[in-house]
C-alpha cells in the first residue's frame, strides 16, 4: 500500500471513530459520576462503576456474575471507605484513591475469601469523563427522538401501535409520570424495545407509582431517560434501565434495569438486566481533529520524500 493509499485509510478510521457502538449500560450495571452512600444494604448484581468514593456499610457487588471472573467487575475513581464487609462476589475491585475498607472478601473462586482482589490503578478518573460523555451524547439523542407512542392518562397506559420494530418513543413530564396512585401499563406493539423521555428537575412521590407487570415484566427492553433530572426518589420497586446522569437517586427498593446517575443513597437490590441498545451516530466526527490528522500525515509524507532525495 502506497503513503496515499494509507492517508485515506487512517482518514476513513478516523472518522468511522465516532461511529455507533453499544451503550455503556450494556456493559455496567451500576455507573455514579459521584459517591455511592448506600443507607441500608445494598447489592448490585453486575458490574459497577463509581466515579466518586465507595461508602456505606458492606455493600455487596458481583452478586450473579460468574465467579471464575478475574476481570475488575467494580471499580472506583476515589476512595473506598465502607464499614462492615464489602463483599466482591466474582473478579476484582479496582480503585483509584485510598483503600480505607473497614474489611473485604472476595469471594470468586480464585480468591477464596480473600482481600487478593482489591488492588490500586491509574486512569479511571479519565474512564469517568469518558462514561460522562458518551451518556451524555446517548441521552440527548433519545430526547430528540419524536414521541412515537401515545398516553392514556385515564388508564394510566403507554401504548404504541406503530409497525417499527426498533424503538417505541413515549414522552412525558415527571409530575405526571410520579403523579399519586399511578398503576402504569405498558404496550409496545411490533417495536422491540421502548424509551421513555421523562422531563423535570425534582421528582418523586415515594410509595405513590406502580409499574405493572402489564408491559414492565419486559425489564431489559426498556430505558428510562431522566434527561433533566437533579433528584430523584424512586420509592417502588422500579422495572426498566435508567439514565439520569445528573440525577441524586434515592430509593429503599429494589432496581429491575442498569442503572447510571450522579449519586446513589437508598438500599435495595440492583438486578442484573441491562439496557443491550446500539444507538446510532450521535456525533459527527470534528473536521478540526481531523484535518490536524491529515496535517500530520501530510508533513509525514513530505519528509519521507525530502528524505528520497
Amino acid at each position: 500500500m502506497n503513503f496515499y493509499s494509507k492517508l485515506l485509510a487512517v482518514a476513513g478510521a478516523v472518522s468511522l471513530s465516532s461511529m455507533a457502538a453499544a451503550t455503556p449500560l450494556s456493559d455496567y450495571n451500576l455507573i455514579l459520576f459521584g459517591d455511592l452512600n448506600p443507607s441500608g444494604s445494598l447489592h448490585v448484581h453486575g458490574n459497577s462503576f463509581i466515579g466518586g468514593d465507595l461508602n456505606g456499610s458492606s455493600p455487596e457487588f458481583a452478586n450473579h456474575l460468574n465467579k471464575s471472573l478475574t476481570i475488575d467487575t467494580v471499580e472506583v475513581a476515589g476512595d473506598l471507605n465502607a464499614t462492615g464487609w464489602t463483599k466482591v462476589n466474582a473478579g476484582q475491585l479496582a480503585y483509584g484513591g485510598s483503600n480505607n475498607l473497614g474489611g473485604v472478601n472476595c469471594n470468586g473462586n480464585p480468591y477464596g475469601g480473600t482481600s487478593a482482589c482489591v488492588h490500586q490503578v491509574a486512569g479511571l478518573d479519565a474512564k469517568a469523563v469518558a462514561l460522562y460523555d458518551e451518556l451524555n451524547a446517548e441521552s440527548a439523542y433519545y430526547q430528540g427522538l419524536a414521541a412515537t407512542g401515545s398516553i392514556d392518562f385515564d388508564q394510566d397506559m403507554f401504548a404504541y401501535n406503530g409497525l417499527a420494530t426498533d424503538l417505541a418513543v413515549f414522552n412525558i413530564a415527571g409530575a405526571d409520570l410520579f403523579a399519586q396512585n399511578s398503576n402504569w401499563k405498558l404496550s409496545f406493539g411490533a417495536a422491540d424495545k421502548v424509551v421513555i423521555n421523562v422531563s423535570g428537575n425534582v421528582l418523586g412521590n415515594p410509595g405513590s407509582v406502580n409499574l405493572t407487570n402489564q408491559g414492565f415484566g419486559n425489564f431489559t427492553n426498556i430505558l428510562w431517560n431522566f434527561y433533566e433530572a437533579t433528584s430523584i426518589n424512586f420509592g417502588n420497586n422500579w422495572k426498566g434501565s435508567v439514565l439520569a446522569i445528573d440525577a441524586a437517586v434515592n430509593t429503599q427498593n429494589d432496581f429491575d434495569g442498569a442503572l447510571a446517575a450522579n449519586t446513589y443513597v437508598g438500599s435495595g437490590q440492583i438486578h442484573n438486566y441491562r439496557w443491550d441498545y446500539t444507538p446510532p451516530e450521535t456525533e459527527v466526527p470534528e473536521t478540526g481533529s481531523l484535518m490536524l490528522l491529515l496535517t500530520g500525515l501530510g508533513l509525514l509524507g513530505l519528509g519521507r520524500l525530502r528524505r528520497r532525495r
